[in-house]
């Protein structure tokens, strides 16, 4: 008989201050970089809408939120409840503003004009972490242009809460759009797809991170997600509108997309 999983936030936050420090290497290396690519989809959706602000919510270390910014010029806001993740986020942006706080060389054709140096997107706006739930977030009603999870919806305990929080926030007519791993179906993708993430990844990923049991809570947390049409609908209990998602990689993860009602006038 299967049993629930223990999802609460002491036990979520611990676990991910454990494997902070191996967390990027394993999430590139053990999904091949294909997690780039699905990151790289979610930023090009949000672009679209030109949003001023958004929040990442579980940003983890804070690659999404990174690339939102890059992507958007966007005032871009990570929460998450690891203190490990974010110090780790932190430390990105740190060492991005370190990097490109020297001015080009002329000599190497990488100034736009004479004397001129425009830095690049990541320091030329605003990123701010701070250590918040997903079920109870520190901001006002409509605070946010659009909102974004990456694989880190299912770790949230209370996910009916998580998603009204999220809907809380957003401004009207406010974006959210969630990154999660799904189950591909056709033959031999799934097949060797559960393999791999139900043995080989937690193998490699204990043997790295030197945990115990993070890298095969990922899969049990995985299998236990709503996935599909059952996660859909309960974006639209959120209160969400014209939500869809789309099938990435075979099936291996989901985009969704809603859209928060306009007020009424």
């Amino acid at each position: 008989m299967s049993h629930p999983l223990d999802k609460s936030p002491e036990r979520i936050a611990a676990m991910f201050d454990d494997i902070a420090p191996h967390y990027d290497f394993l999430n590139h290396f053990l999904s091949l970089n294909i997690d780039k690519c699905w990151r790289r989809t979610l930023t090009r959706r949000i672009a679209r809408r030109h949003p001023a602000s958004i929040l990442d919510v579980a940003t983890g270390t804070g690659d999404l939120a990174i690339a939102l910014h890059r992507r958007t010029a966007a005032a871009v806001t990570g929460i998450d409840i690891s203190e490990g993740m974010l110090n780790i986020a932190k430390r990105k942006t740190q060492n991005l503003a370190r990097r490109t706080a020297k001015p080009p060389n002329p000599q190497k054709g990488n100034c736009p004009l004479p004397g001129a140096f425009v830095p690049p997107l990541e320091i030329r706006g605003r990123f701010n972490w701070l250590l918040a739930s997903a079920e109870a977030m520190p901001f006002l009603d409509g605070s946010f242009d659009a909102v974004t999870v990456a694989f880190g919806v299912r770790n949230i305990d209370n996910l009916a809460a998580g998603l009204q929080e999220m809907y809380r926030v957003l401004k009207p007519a406010g974006v959210v759009a969630v990154l999660e791993f799904s189950t591909p179906t056709a033959f031999p993708v799934k097949q060797a797809y559960r393999f791999y993430f139900h043995y080989v990844l937690p193998a490699i990923g204990r043997l790295f991170s030197k945990h115990r049991t993070a890298y095969r809570y990922l899969p049990a947390s995985a299998d236990a997600f709503p996935t599909g049409d059952t996660f859909v609908k309960q974006l639209q209990q959120a209160g969400f509108t014209d939500v869809q998602s789309k099938r990435l990689s075979w099936g291996i993860a989901m985009l969704y997309e809603g859209v928060k009602r306009k007020a009424s006038r």
